[in-house]
């Protein structure tokens, strides 16, 4: 499982995913909130859809891996109080960049909820959702940590030969 994060001044987007980037959980959370979200990971993993529950929006399986593998860290604003209290966890850290993941966000929003009739008249770029969508930015850091993680494994397999 890998646990997604687009850290922001006042609000942080996070999302868990499978380590094939399919979307289990993902939730806002208040930036002054911070530690008690951290707080959550301490326990574990099977207790973590019931605690996260407070900061949750988006729900699609259940949480049924028994670990978490890394944490995909966005590099934008407050990464690094939230790198060294992920560090303090012993967290394996991912640093992505996030350069681009609003604009991925709202894809993959409109991929998982599909626009009304009415909307699908308006042009792409005029479809706002009808919500903070920060955490399918995480959700967009996932999936661009699983891509590195992915190309950083086979150079290590290129290496070996």
């Amino acid at each position: 499982m890998i646990l997604g994060i687009d850290p922001g001044r006042d609000k942080i987007g996070w999302a868990l995913a499978t380590s094939q980037g399919t979307l289990i959980l993902s939730g806002i959370c208040p930036a002054p909130e911070l530690e008690a979200f951290l707080g959550v990971l301490k326990h574990p993993a099977d207790k973590w859809e019931k605690e996260l529950a407070a900061w949750a929006c988006e729900r699609f399986f259940p949480v049924a891996e028994p670990r978490l593998e890394y944490v995909a860290l966005g590099d934008g604003t407050g990464s690094g109080e939230i790198a060294s209290r992920c560090a303090q966890l012993d967290l394996k850290i991912v640093h992505v960049d996030e350069e681009g993941t609003t604009i991925a966000a709202r894809d993959l929003y409109w991929r998982f909820h599909r626009p009304a009739l009415w909307q699908k008249c308006l042009p792409y770029s005029l479809r706002v959702p009808p919500r903070n969508i920060d955490d399918f930015a995480a959700l967009a850091i996932v999936l661009r940590g699983i891509a590195r993680s992915v190309v950083e494994m086979e150079n290590i397999e290129e290496d070996r030969f």
